[in-house]
């Protein structure tokens, strides 16, 4: 019997869990916009890495028509909601939204290409709203050529006893963590260490592990003549993908900036990440940070699309 016979209308677009066999084509799908889709690209190459094949948290979105169906999209469902649609048509986009609600838990965020991100949450806040923040547009940037080191300015950081900036040490995550809460809660607005402490420091623990957390420190004297160490700049590289590595949380001590220290230090882990992780470093930062957005386009970076975040 039909679905017409039985009364029932099938959805022209489905959202359900990534099969095995599909792995490969939303490998495809990311690879369409290498730089804009790394996060879900990380994770489709993690499936297809292990053995067997495990989809985990990405889900498929299918277009079904003339009797076949066809991969439109891919989701990521983990802390935040990542959605991949590289042609956002309406009968997409409104399958996607219908799909999501219906499928999924409401995350802290839905991050992603503006386009999508934003009809999303226009079509899905009656039921997942309201949002603590909408960031509707955050520029897209990426650097795929040999970072540009600033020149030394009067203002830099003479009188600092500066370390190098240097990769981060398993022992270096005390100090760490304090700068990387801090850079948080300046962007995003809470702690995130107040509602699963054990979640966000695992996090930075392993990217630690993983030789993708950066850090430079100065030496200083305390009240009582012994010598301690304070991060002065901090960042780490979040998402690494095919081809393309997410840098995340770029910090520089609040006393020191103003410096050059943030340009210094980006330039030299953006040339140790193209060594190391990627040939192309990314980022996305919301487009009223002027101050930042001058620093990254000092160093080389160049505005490549257009990021949203509803922070939920």
């Amino acid at each position: 019997m039909t679905d017409a016979l039985l009364g029932k209308v099938r959805p022209k677009v489905a959202l359900t869990p990534l099969q095995r066999k599909d792995l490969e084509a939303a490998r495809t799908l990311c690879a369409q916009r290498p730089v804009a889709y790394v996060m879900a690209a990380m994770h489709v190459d993690r499936a297809i890495a292990q053995t067997p094949p495990s989809s985990g948290h990405l889900w498929a979105l299918h277009s079904r028509a003339g009797g076949g169906r066809k991969l439109v999209g891919v989701v990521w469902d983990g802390v935040n909601l990542f959605p991949v649609v590289p042609e956002p048509t309406e009968e997409t986009l409104a399958g996607l939204a219908a799909a999501v609600t219906a499928r999924l838990t409401r995350p802290s965020g839905i991050v992603g290409e503006a386009e999508v991100v934003l009809d999303l949450w226009k079509r899905i806040r009656p039921k997942w709203g309201p949002a603590r923040a909408v960031r509707e547009e955050q520029w897209l940037m990426a650097l795929d050529g040999p970072p540009v080191f600033p020149e030394p300015s009067p203002a830099g950081a003479t009188g600092l006893d500066l370390g190098p900036v240097q990769i981060s040490e398993p022992e270096d995550f005390d100090a760490v963590l304090p700068a990387a809460v801090h850079m948080f809660k300046g962007e995003i607005g809470y702690d995130p260490t107040q509602n699963g402490r054990g979640v966000y420091e695992d996090r930075l623990r392993r990217l630690i592990r993983h030789g993708r957390s950066f850090v430079q420190f100065e030496t200083v004297e305390g009240c009582d003549g012994d010598a301690r160490r304070r991060v002065v700049f901090k960042l780490e590289a979040g998402v690494v993908g095919p081809g393309v590595a997410e840098i995340q949380g770029v910090w520089v001590e609040p006393t020191l900036r103003g410096r050059g220290l943030g340009r210094e230090g980006l330039a030299l882990v953006c040339e140790a990440i193209q060594a190391h992780l990627a040939p192309t470093v990314s980022l996305y930062v919301n487009s009223f940070n002027r101050v930042a957005i001058a620093a990254y386009e000092a160093v080389g970076f160049r505005r490549v699309g257009t990021f949203a975040t509803v922070m939920l």
